[in-house]
This record gives structure tokens, C-alpha cells and sequence, in this order.
């Protein structure tokens, strides 16, 4: 027992010892906690919604969300990803004006995507959602696109120069946490169901805002002048705006589809559930965001054992707690789901799938994250393309028949397709076990 003792510790202490390790846990922990923060947000503003206004109402504010996501990727083309790629390398940095040039050329797309969703809106709300009372939420979710794609244009450059905090802030957690803010001052003026997208909007252009001035002050001012052809660095972009665009898509998918064929409760219920089950992504996310650049630095580097050996690490760390959560999540189900109101119950079945699926991408590994920043990008984007077409196969075939559990079973057959597919990758061609395996 005392060799045993004597073995724990001093694994621990390599662990410790190592500073790359040590940086995964410290800031990842940074990351988790306001990840935490952002998640009460998002809760509170999930069940303000469904307690004032129902299941219906918070199906109506889902739909907005996936057409938003998914413009808000096609106006950024990709842009944050490779900003990270750009300015993890400190001799990049000093070339500050390429980032101002593409935010901008992100911004203006965007806004186009934007007035185009706009003039379209009654062929997306009539013909095809035949949900007419979706109409007015369509003109603030438009109005929200570009300060999104700015906000996580900027997150890309933190990102990339390590500001892990404001990186984990700017994506959901601000999102959600100044909507919040804006939806309890909304409701001090009017109860309309409209006040919902509205807070969202203006929750969104103060986060855009505010992430914009931090990156003006790391910058220290702006410049439009830089060495670098913008236009070819976007071009560059563009495989791993379609690796983001499928993913959004995937993740978005079964909502949309659900809107096409279902009531409005029945999707907010799914949503839901959705939003329960993405509680076992926490350490994913908090994980990838410390490991991207550092994947970069070192396989640019050429620095591959210590490459191998943070990724094993990362791996074993993310499966182990993401397994604890699951666990978690299916002993109190019932409890999380009834918080949002006694009608959301009937999303257990629908949880307990989703859930699985969580696993599925929490024991593979960072697949996607270990693809792009290792110059797979293509690879990466060849296998969203294949987990997409299951996953809109199953979608319309599935939903039709069983609903919202036609939905989650559509949703994890592509989870598991593309991250089981990666992980084989990764291992035949970089030989690198990426998945989790607490006996290596």
C-alpha cells in the first residue's frame, strides 16, 4: 500500500512538473470555472424563459439560434481558427494589422448574411417552418449576426495569445450572461415573448463590442498595415470555416428539422435536454481551449514527443471527468429536466441519448482540435462532410417517425461517425492515440 502511495505521488508530481500539464489544469480549471458562471447564465435565461413563456416560446428562440450559429460561421469563413494558428507564433505577432483587416472583411460579410436573412425571412418562416409567428424574431436574431462573428473573431486572437479567460468568456458564457442582463431589464419594461430575442441581440453587440476594445488594447491601437495578403489568409480560412460550418450544423440539425416537422414545445423540450447534456462537454472545452495553441507552437516546432505526450495526457484527463459528469447527469435526470418545468420530463429519453453522445466525443479524444492545428484541416473537413450527410439522412428519416428521439438518435450516429473516424486517423497517420485509455 505505502509503494502504491509512493508511485500516486510521484506521478502527481510529474504531472505538476510539467509545464505544459500544469497550464492544461491551472488555466484549465480558469476556464471551467467561467464556463460555470456562464452556464447559471445560460440556465436563468433558459428557465426565465420557459417559466414566463413556455416550451413554445423557447422552441421558437432555439430556431433562432441555429439559423443565427450557423451565418455567424459562414461570416467569419474560418477566420478565428486561423488566427489562432497565426498568432500562437510570437515572430507573427508583431504583424498586428492582419488581424483588423480580416475582422473587417468578416464583419461586412456577415452584415450582408444579415440583410439577406432579412429580405428572405418569409420564405424561411412561411414555406418552409410554416410558423408565422417566428417572423418578428427573425429581424433581431439578423441584426445579431455580425457583432457574433466579430466577438468570436476576436476570441480567435485571444485565443491565440493565450488570453484563455477572455477566450472561455467571449464564447457562451458572455453570450448568455449579457443576454441575461438584457432580459432583466426587460422585464422591468414590457412581458412580451419578443423581449427574449431582443435581449439576445443587444446582449450579443455589447459582448461584440466589449471584445473588440480588448483587443485594440493588446494590440495597442489599430493598424490596417500588415505583410500579410488578408485576401490569401482568408482563403486559407475557408477549409476550417467548413469544418465549423458542418459542425454547427450538426450540433444545429436536429433543431432545425424539428421545426420543420414538430410544435414548438416539442423543440424546446428537445433543446432542453440538449442544453442538460452539454454540462459533459464542460472539460471538453475547457481542455481544448488550453491545447490548441500549444499543439500548434509544438508541431510547428517539431517538437513530437512532447506533441504525443499532451495529447495522451488531455485525453485522460477529459475522458475521466467526463464520464463522472455523465454519470451524474443520469442519476439526477429527472430532477435537472423538472427545474425548467413539469412539461420538460418527457425529454428523459431524448437526455439519456444525447448523453451518450457527450461520451462518445469525450473518450475519442480532441480530434478535431489535434486535425487543424497539425495542418489536417482537409482531412478534418472531408470527415465533417461524411458525419453531415448521416446526420441529415437520419434527421429526415428518423424525425418524421419517432420526433424529437429521432432527433437524438440522428445526432449521436454522426457524433460517433466523425469522432471515431478521426481518432482512426489520427493513429494510422501521426501515430498518436488521441482517445482515452487510462492504461497507457
Amino acid at each position: 500500500m505505502h509503494a502504491q502511495k509512493s508511485v500516486l505521488k510521484q506521478q502527481l508530481q510529474n504531472i505538476w512538473n510539467d509545464d505544459d500539464r500544469k497550464e492544461i489544469l491551472t488555466k484549465g480549471f480558469s476556464f471551467l470555472s467561467i464556463r460555470m458562471a456562464g452556464l447559471l447564465a445560460g440556465y436563468l435565461f433558459t428557465y426565465l424563459i420557459t417559466v414566463n413563456f413556455g416550451a413554445s416560446v423557447f422552441g421558437l428562440l432555439s430556431l433562432c439560434f441555429s439559423i443565427f450559429l450557423f451565418l455567424g460561421i459562414l461570416g467569419r469563413t474560418g477566420v478565428d481558427i486561423n488566427l489562432v494558428k497565426q498568432y500562437a507564433e510570437e515572430k507573427n505577432f508583431s504583424d498586428k494589422g492582419l488581424f483588423y483587416r480580416v475582422a473587417l472583411k468578416s464583419f461586412i460579410l456577415a452584415t450582408v448574411l444579415s440583410v439577406l436573412l432579412i429580405i428572405f425571412k418569409d420564405v424561411l418562416v412561411i414555406a418552409l417552418f410554416k410558423k408565422p409567428e417566428l417572423q418578428p424574431y427573425i429581424l433581431w436574431t439578423a441584426l445579431a449576426i455580425p457583432f457574433w462573428t466579430l466577438t468570436l473573431v476576436c476570441a480567435g486572437l485571444l485565443r491565440a495569445r493565450k488570453k484563455n479567460k477572455w477566450f472561455a468568456f467571449l464564447n457562451i458564457p458572455g453570450r448568455f450572461t449579457m443576454a441575461l442582463i438584457a432580459l432583466l431589464i426587460f422585464f422591468l419594461i414590457e412581458d412580451a415573448p419578443i423581449i427574449v430575442i431582443k435581449a439576445h441581440f443587444y446582449g450579443v453587440m455589447f459582448l461584440g463590442l466589449l471584445a473588440f476594445i480588448r483587443c485594440i488594447l493588446l494590440l495597442e491601437g489599430i493598424t490596417f498595415r500588415s505583410e500579410v495578403n488578408s485576401w490569401k489568409f482568408l482563403k486559407e480560412s475557408i477549409p476550417m470555416m467548413l469544418s465549423s460550418s458542418i459542425l454547427v450544423v450538426l450540433g444545429w440539425m436536429d433543431t432545425f428539422v424539428l421545426g420543420i416537422y414538430e410544435s414548438g414545445d416539442q423543440i424546446g423540450i428537445y433543446n432542453v435536454a440538449i442544453k442538460i447534456a452539454g454540462l459533459a462537454s464542460f472539460t471538453f472545452l475547457a481542455i481544448n481551449s488550453i491545447l490548441a495553441p500549444k499543439l500548434a507552437e509544438m508541431y510547428s516546432g517539431r517538437n513530437l514527443n512532447s506533441f504525443a505526450s499532451l495529447i495522451r495526457f488531455s485525453a485522460l484527463l477529459n475522458g475521466a471527468l467526463s464520464i463522472v459528469i455523465v454519470i451524474g447527469i443520469l442519476v439526477f435526470h429527472d430532477w435537472l429536466l423538472k427545474i425548467f418545468g413539469p412539461e420538460f420530463s418527457a425529454g428523459d429519453t431524448v437526455l439519456f441519448i444525447l448523453c451518450f453522445g457527450q461520451l462518445i466525443t469525450a473518450l475519442t479524444g480532441s480530434v478535431g482540435v489535434i486535425l487543424q492545428m497539425t495542418g489536417h484541416q482537409v482531412v478534418y473537413q472531408n470527415i465533417m462532410i461524411i458525419a453531415l450527410i448521416v446526420n441529415v439522412i437520419l434527421n429526415f428519416v428518423l424525425i418524421p417517425l419517432y420526433g424529437p428521439i429521432g432527433a437524438a438518435i440522428a445526432t449521436i450516429s454522426s457524433i460517433f461517425c466523425w469522432n471515431v473516424i478521426g481518432a482512426i486517423y489520427i493513429k494510422v497517420k501521426l501515430n498518436i492515440n488521441s482517445y482515452f485509455n487510462p492504461f497507457n
